[in-house]
Parts: C-alpha cells; structure tokens; sequence
C-alpha cells in the first residue's frame, strides 16, 4: 500500500510547502503528483492534506505519516551510506589496484591464455548469462564473442572497470553484452533468473566466497549451471629455482590474506561448491607450461602477467611489511630470469556445476 515514492512526495511537501513546488523537486508533472497523492489517500482511506486559505495543511493523519515517513527516509538514508561503504570497503580489498597498468596486466593475461581456459566456455543458443565481477572486460570480450548468440549482463563493483569494460566492447562491435554496477552479495535479480553464471578471479579477492555464491545460486534457474575460474599461487614452480622469488609470491599471498582473500583458492573450488549445494560438481586443473620453445608465453605469461603482477604489488606489501624491499626485487629480478633461460608452470583450476 505504501511506496518509497509515497514516502517522498509527502516529506518533500512538508518541506516546500506547496503541491507544485514539490513536483518540480521531484520532477514530476503537477498532475503526476496530484495522482500519486490520491493514490496514497485512497490506499490509507484517510485525507493527508486540506487546503486552509489556500494553504496546505496537514491532517492529523498526515502529521503521523509525515513524522514516521521521515525516519522511515532516514533510516533508508543510513541504509544506502552503509551499503555504498561496503562496496567502498570491497573495491579497497581488490589487491591488484585498479591501475591502467593492473587493465593492460589483465588484458594480457585474458589473451595469453584464453584457448587454456575457455576452449569449451560454450553455452546453449539463447543463454541468458551472468557474469559476475567482469573487471575491465578481459574475459567479457572473450566469452561474448565466442557465445555471439547468447546475451550477457556482466557486473563490477567498480565504475571505473565499468567504464573500461563498456569501451572495450564496444570498440570490438560486440553487441550482446549489458553491463550493471552491482554487489554479487546483493544482486538486483529476481529468483532464477539466469541460464548460467560465469565467475573468473573473483573469489580470490572476498572474504565470504560461500556467501557469494549461495547469491549467485539464487539467480540461477533450474538445472542452471556455475562456471568458475581461479588461479592457485601454491601451483607455482619455476627453474631456475629462487627462495627469493618463492618470498616474492609468497607475500603477494599474504598480502591477499590480510584482505580478507585467498590467492590459493583454486584447489578448494570443489568444497566450496558441494558445501554450496551444487551438484554435477567437476573441476578439471588448467596448467600453464612456459620455456624457450613457447616465446609468446614467454612475454605473455612470465612476464606481463605473472610476474606484473608480483612487481604489482610490491609497494603495497613493502608499505605493511610483509616483505622487504631487497627480498621482493631479487624475487621480481629471479622471476624474469626464468623467462630468459629456464621454464615456468603455474595451474588455474576451472569447476562447472549445476543447481537441482
């Protein structure tokens, strides 16, 4: 019976003081408002306003719905600040940053291994898909053209990543992607609504990845499908050996961990699925092999992703003391050597589920 926008149009009279100033604040049409308010009265069964002199006047009625309406907006006020802290908070945690050198890192590493991980990212004609947390639309680019007759909703928390992803496709022409700035712990999604949910290095970077996903398994529609993406740094080995490039990674995970991440996520995806409710779990270990014969992972993948991302985060760690300054340079120095004369593996985990 009583709307938000209720709410609103009473509390902006009591301020303006007048039917039509009150309309333009709302920037409605007099008739609009005028509409709304009988609406309201004839729902209540009570008259809010009578006209005195020419002056509006409250009803006792209406004094009642005007005090509580206006907690009502407060409290609605203090909901929004909070909820907008949050999210605040979240894009704090992400601890890559949101640099033009974090998008190129990202970018680089979409394209260096995008046959590794998304040979069989394939869903049904006429699939409504979700993305969540799509960054600056590294994997978006990727997954919409090769699903060119599905259509895609990918969100991020973050208007800049937004803004970048927006951009991206549409310089590529890529027509089936639609792009929401929203929380995946508070989609603005009906129950079952989507065909399937695409996840990719996200998990990494929150605190509560069940909470997440028990979000995203809302939205799914029976017998809908999860697939998820996550890199593990505990897979990580490399010749020539380096304590110091160990020290070097190792911070990067502890320094993920102070954030509330996990940057080793990718070998509990199955617990976390079937403690979720998913079934039909399967996690299937993507490794990246590098030595001299493969030059462009070589640059692709040692050096512009892997090791970017290390170099990345050196000024945060060094800032909490996670490691000093001379052990994470001779980490990041042995790293580039094994992109000069020596082999490199890490291992991304995918998982493909479904709901009942």
């Amino acid at each position: 019976m009583i709307e938000v926008r209720h709410l609103k149009l009473v509390d902006m009279v009591a301020k303006v003081g007048s039917l039509s100033k009150a309309a333009d604040e709302l920037c409605l049409t007099q008739s609009a408002l005028s509409h709304q308010l009988k609406e309201l009265e004839s729902n209540l069964g009570v008259q809010i306003f009578h006209r005195i002199n020419n002056k509006l006047h409250f009803t006792p009625a209406g004094k009642e719905f005007r005090d509580a309406g206006r907690e009502i907006l407060e409290q609605f006020d203090h909901l929004e600040n909070r909820i907008s802290q949050i999210n605040q908070q979240q894009l704090k945690t992400y601890v890559h940053g949101y640099s033009d050198e974090e998008s190129i890192r990202l970018n680089n590493q979409a394209r260096t291994i995008s046959d590794l991980l998304h040979w069989d990212t394939i869903w049904e004609d006429g699939s409504l898909i979700l993305e969540a947390g799509c960054g600056v639309g590294a994997q978006t680019k990727i997954i919409s053209s090769k699903n060119a007759t599905c259509n895609f909703v990918s969100i991020d928390l973050s208007e800049k990543s937004l803004k970048q992803a927006q951009e991206t496709i549409t310089s590529l022409g890529i027509e089936n992607v639609v792009f929401q700035q929203e929380n995946i712990f508070d989609l603005p999604f009906d129950d079952e609504s989507f065909d399937h949910v695409f996840v990719c290095f996200v998990l990494e970077h929150i605190a509560e990845p069940h909470l997440a996903l028990q979000e995203l398994k809302r939205v799914l529609k029976k017998q809908g499908t999860i697939t998820i993406i996550e890199g593990d740094h505990g897979s990580t080995f490399f010749y020539p050996d380096s304590n110091a490039a160990k020290k070097a990674i190792q911070a990067q995970v502890d320094l993920q961990k102070q954030n509330e991440g996990n940057a080793n996520i990718g070998r509990q995806l199955f617990p976390l699925l079937s403690d979720s409710e998913f079934i039909d779990i399967h996690v299937n270990p993507r490794q990246v092999y590098v030595d001299a014969s493969k030059p462009e992972m070589v640059e692709g993948f040692i050096k512009n992703t892997f090791t970017a991302m290390i170099q990345g985060i050196k000024e945060e760690a060094l800032l909490k003391k996670i490691i000093s300054k001379s052990e994470i340079e001779d980490g990041i120095r042995d790293l580039y050597k094994t992109a000069q004369a020596g082999t490199f593996c890490y291992t991304f985990f995918k998982a493909t589920a479904r709901i009942p």
